[in-house]
């Protein structure tokens, strides 16, 4: 029975669903996980698409109602029903003055993950990007450690939904003082020997289900196991440029090949936690080496900002007239008769 995970087979990724899971598929999922299989969520719990926001100015974040709430919950972890907004954030262009010129401008809904390097997934991993990201809440599963490997700044927020995004929200400056929370989980990984769903609650059909694939039923799983939840599902996702022209994953399509692109690190992101589910040693003595990238505080930037433009512009420019003073009063000084 131990042996009924294939080789092959030792990793299930499953990315953006967008239909809701049937019991049966749940069960099966389920009794993968009990039978030692790793299984990596990338979910988009909301329905929010930029496709829809360049349509139509404009977008409703609602609920996929994916049914994955009371598997997850069982495991450890609940992919909140909100939105995570950020003042560190990427960038979009916007029309600002309605005559077709367009600047980039930040883009709350993009937050720019950090990591606490507490992890070999994580470390020196640099910065991860999101596109319309769920926060993430630990609860109860005993025996299960639960690790936070990506998070929000300290300058971040959540708002409810079903919520209307829409583009004219970068007309004006956001209130800072409304992303006052810090470090919002973004992404959680479950470790330890985990419970079935199905524990107590299965059915002749679901016995019947498993039998059909050659599946023993397991109330708990028989060997520790893990499991990684992200609640976005565009981390782990290739965007397409003109030409149908695939990029990196996390690179955004609109700042690339511009002074606004940034070389985020999901692909780092996605193979280290690959590495590490799939090989029990986890990640090797590779990670020995830290490079710590740093953003400006959005906050700081703007309370700031007119005196280092000052600071800049007028301090040359009275440096220069003092040593131009200073050099012809030396000048005249030594040739005045």
């Amino acid at each position: 029975n131990q042996s009924f995970i294939n080789p092959l087979c030792e990793l299930l990724i499953i990315v953006k669903p967008t239909i809701p899971f049937t019991t049966e598929q749940k069960l099966k999922i389920d009794q993968y996980i009990m039978h030692g299989g790793k299984v990596m969520f990338f979910v988009d719990r909301l329905n929010a698409e930029m496709d829809s926001l360049q349509i139509k100015n404009e977008v409703i974040a609602y609920d996929r109602e994916l049914n994955l709430d009371d598997l997850l919950f069982r495991y450890g972890a609940r992919i909140n029903g909100n939105l995570l907004m950020d003042l560190q954030c990427d960038y979009l262009p916007f029309d600002v003055s309605g005559n077709g010129q367009f600047d980039f401008l930040p883009w709350n809904y993009f937050p720019v993950l950090e990591s606490a390097e507490n992890h070999p997934i994580n470390k020196g991993l640099g910065f991860v990007s999101g596109k319309f990201v769920n926060s993430i809440d630990t609860v109860e599963a005993e025996g299960i450690n639960k690790t936070i490997l990506l998070y929000s700044s300290e300058n971040s927020r959540t708002i409810s939904t079903p919520a209307l995004i829409s583009g004219k929200e970068n007309v004006a400056a956001p209130v800072d003082d409304q992303f006052n929370l810090n470090h919002l989980p973004a992404a959680v990984l479950l470790e330890g020997k985990f419970r079935s769903l199905f524990a107590n609650r299965l059915t002749n059909a679901m016995k019947d289900s498993l039998d059909e694939v050659k599946m023993p039923f397991y109330t708990q799983a028989y060997q520790p196991s893990k499991i990684l939840v992200v609640a976005d599902g565009d981390v782990v996702l290739n965007p397409i440029i003109k030409g149908n022209q695939p990029i990196g994953m996390g690179l955004n399509p609109f700042t690339f090949g511009t002074e606004r692109e940034f070389p985020f690190a999901n692909r780092d992101f996605v193979l280290n936690a690959i590495e590490y589910m799939v090989y029990n040693n986890g990640l090797a003595a590779a990670k020995s080496k830290e490079v710590k990238v740093y953003l400006m505080d959005p906050k700081k930037v703007r309370a700031e900002k007119t005196f280092w433009v000052l600071t800049n512009i007028i301090l040359p420019i009275v440096f220069i007239a003092l040593f131009a003073l200073l050099f012809q009063w030396m000048r005249k000084r030594k040739y005045q008769k």
